[in-house]
């Protein structure tokens, strides 16, 4: 600017003016280094605030899902135990059939573990008979082994017996209250719950009386005439 005020082409009020707005615009070229300076300091310190807003709502939302996992752990343990406590209300019978007999009929009474609470008669096609077996007969005696049942109420001879299988021996014996003598319990489940004759079917209802023949096994006539020679034999090794 100088060197055209100097040859004239300018005049001295002019080069004042170009010059104050050249310091004009330094000054604004300046601030805006200065506001971009800022601005991109305040931007990286907003992404930081926002990582760490970002964080701790994270871990927010982790905490409050741990809560409510443990939170749904009691409730499904409540409705376990409410669900146990309903069931223990509702007694099932093991066996599809007719109520006979009503041992508790009083609302609300405690029932003791093992009590009769009902005698049922069974629908179904098979029954379980109970027998007793001494003591000295049990160790031949295993489940699935074949038996005939025999109905006291049904002549044997006319009417014949159920063809059944051992379905269970209990663990230990029992003793009879009013004999004094033990027994083993064994329990006989029969292959259909009728006899039939001449095409007339006759009904077993709990309560009857039944004789249990359990096939322990087979022997010939030959084993049973050579028995005594062979245990006095084996008596008398024994003695030398």
């Amino acid at each position: 600017v100088e060197p055209m005020v100097k040859k004239g082409l300018m005049a001295r009020t002019e080069q004042i003016r170009v010059e104050r707005e050249q310091t004009d615009l330094h000054g604004q070229l300046a601030l805006a280094g200065e506001t971009i300076k800022k601005t991109q300091a305040a931007i990286t310190e907003a992404q930081l605030q926002v990582n760490e807003l970002g964080l701790q709502l994270q871990q927010e939302a982790l905490s409050d899902l741990t809560q409510a996992l443990a939170d749904l752990s009691v409730v499904d343990e409540t409705i376990r135990g409410a669900t146990d406590k309903v069931a223990r209300t509702d007694i099932r019978s093991p066996v599809d059939g007719i109520v006979n007999t009503l041992d508790v009929n009083t609302l609300g009474a405690f029932v003791q573990p093992g009590a009769v609470v009902a005698g049922i008669v069974p629908t179904s096609e098979t029954l379980l008979v109970e027998a007793r077996v001494s003591p000295r007969d049990v160790a031949f005696i295993q489940p699935n082994q074949e038996a005939l049942i025999k109905v006291t109420a049904y002549d044997f001879s006319i009417f014949g017996g159920i063809e059944g299988k051992v379905s269970n021996i209990t663990a230990d014996s029992l003793v009879d209250q009013k004999t004094g003598e033990p027994y083993y319990q064994v329990r006989v489940a029969t292959e259909k719950s009728t006899l039939t004759r001449n095409g007339k079917t006759y009904s077993i209802i709990p309560g009857m009386i039944c004789s249990v023949d359990i096939k322990t096994g087979r022997k010939t006539i030959l084993n049973y005439l050579l028995k005594p020679i062979n245990k006095a034999r084996q008596e008398a090794m024994s003695e030398r």
